[in-house]
Order: C-alpha cells, then structure tokens, then sequence
C-alpha cells in the first residue's frame, strides 16, 4: 500500500482504532448525533425517518478544508432548497412565453406515458 501511494504521490496519514476524533466517521457521528437527538425527542423508533432532513441540514455546510460545500463534492453542484425551486418556478410561470415553453413538454410527456403503458 505505501508503495502505490507513494506512485500516486499521496501522502498516506494512519488512524489508530482508538483515537475516535481523528476519524472522519466519528467526526460526522459526532455532528449527527445532537441533531438528531433534536429531530427525535422521545419518538426512538423514528431515527431513520429523521436522517435525509439531517443529511440535507448538513449538505450545504462549507468544508474549512477544501472551502467546498459536501453536496458539490458529492454531486458537482449546490443543492437547491424548497425556495429556490419555488422562486425558479414563479418566474417560469410569470414568463409571458409560459404557454410556448411548457406545450412542447406536456406532449413529450404524454408520448412517453403512452410508450410506458404500452410497454407495461
């Protein structure tokens, strides 16, 4: 393993087993665990419902390391919260070439619903 790291030009750190602050798991246990104590109170059977609320809470947080957020390291692109799709589809719907934009669509949805039950 040194070996390929050292072709690769990665720096290679170990973790030892024990020392939880220094693994990056623990560390994201560690942010996830007061919120979710938070979302849950005294529903226990509930956690799992509670996480994708969580994990987009903690998406948009800037990284101190990389000064990237975690949803465009993972996805390429800044997630997009419920205010900003509604705004975005305020002003599709404000355009005075609403009718011409979405027709197009509309019938290529239709073509594909039939394929579908035909396929179906």
């Amino acid at each position: 393993m040194q070996q390929t790291c050292n072709f690769l030009g990665i720096k290679q750190d170990l973790i030892y087993v024990y020392h939880r602050q220094a693994n990056p798991s623990e560390r994201k246990n560690r942010d996830l665990k007061p919120r979710l104590a938070i979302l849950v109170r005294d529903e226990h059977d509930t956690w799992e419902e509670k996480l994708p609320m969580i994990r987009f809470a903690l998406n948009p947080a800037k990284c101190e390391t990389t000064n990237h957020t975690e949803a465009f390291l993972q996805y390429g692109r800044e997630l997009r919260t419920t205010d900003d799709v509604t705004h975005d589809l305020r002003a599709l719907i404000d355009n005075d070439n609403f009718v011409a934009e979405i027709t197009p669509n509309l019938k290529r949805f239709a073509r594909l619903t039939a394929e579908i039950k035909d396929h179906v």
